[in-house]
């Protein structure tokens, strides 16, 4: 399936931020503006540029979608700023891709991938006789959540 150069750009600006996310978040535990930033101002100039505020709307109700939950959780103390935004770029690209409604299944996939990092964390601890870790970095969660969303849980995909 061709798709349009403006669509190549908006996903390969995803894929390059949940990459780069990923790798920080496990190294460092931060997720950095300047990726998360420059990837989301990419993604909303493209897709107005392919659909105009009809599309641009779509992309932003699917970054709300995507971006509540985690704001809130990150309120209440439980994870960080940039997993938040992490989460806002990928809910903005399935908003654009299949519709709002898309960002809910991104969140499901997100959210299933993060269970399954934080039991990954905690046998691993045990396995080595640590104390159960007090922080996972979801920003890995995030990236295999929307790699597996877009792949097997999108239409078309």
């Amino acid at each position: 399936m061709d798709f349009p150069w403006q669509w190549q750009v908006a996903l390969g600006a995803l894929a390059l931020a949940l990459l780069a996310s990923a790798f920080t978040d496990l190294r460092n535990r931060r997720i950095l503006n300047a990726v998360t930033f420059p990837a989301l101002v990419i993604e909303l100039l493209m897709f107005f540029w392919l659909g105009g505020v009809p599309l641009l709307t779509e992309a932003c109700i699917g970054g709300l979608v995507c971006t509540l939950p985690l704001f809130v959780a990150m309120l209440k103390g439980w994870m960080g700023a940039g997993d938040v935004k992490l989460m806002a770029l990928c809910g903005v690209v399935a908003g654009a891709w299949a519709g709002w409604g898309f960002s809910l299944v991104v969140l499901a996939y997100v959210s299933v991938a993060g269970g399954i990092e934080a039991l990954v964390f905690i046998v691993a601890a045990r396995l080595r006789g640590l104390e159960r870790p007090k922080y996972v970095p979801y920003g890995l969660a995030i990236a295999a959540g929307a790699a597996a969303a877009f792949a097997f849980g999108a239409p078309g995909g």
